[in-house]
């Protein structure tokens, strides 16, 4: 992996987090773009593994923990109504999941740095933080369609970015 690797999770994971804490409507069309860009940057990654069984017990048990995660992260946002529309934000309970979110990626690596399933986990760390964004969105769309209160319409030319503090 290359340095590049190293930076652009985490500038994706801040970028993240602070699109649920600011809060904003919410959007019409969710799209689960970003989350199958990252599967498939991951996958891409992984192909140059050396593939063990540890390795592949390891990154699949890595998988389950951050996908857990997300069904979380994806129940913790909150849902209010804003001027008659669905509104969503995040808050300390999601700040701290992906903390959590973090931490766990980085325990179950630790004890495993110096073996094919240390590269292993190395390699699929876009992919395992694409599929956890991937359940986290699944989750909440679900939320949304549930929930039946009125989202408000995209507007042509309208400033539609989140609305700290408001």
């Amino acid at each position: 992996m290359d340095v590049t690797s190293y930076l652009v999770a985490p500038a994706l994971v801040g970028w993240v987090i602070a699109r649920e804490f600011a809060g904003r409507w919410v959007p019409v069309r969710r799209s689960l773009l970003l989350p199958l860009v990252l599967v498939v940057v991951g996958v891409g990654q992984a192909g140059h593994v050396q593939w063990t069984a540890l390795a592949a017990a390891v990154v699949g048990a890595d998988v389950l923990l951050t996908a857990g995660l997300g069904v979380l992260r994806g129940s913790a946002i909150r849902l209010t109504l804003r001027d008659g529309y669905l509104y969503q934000r995040g808050g300390g309970p999601s700040v701290g999941l992906w903390v959590l979110t973090v931490a766990v990626r980085g325990l179950v690596a630790l004890p495993f740095l110096h073996t094919s399933a240390g590269t292993a986990l190395e390699s699929t760390l876009a992919a395992s933080f694409g599929i956890s964004l991937a359940v986290q969105f699944a989750v909440f769309n679900a939320r949304v369609a549930r929930d039946g209160r009125p989202i408000r319409p995209a507007r042509r030319g309208a400033d539609t970015r989140a609305t700290l503090g408001r």
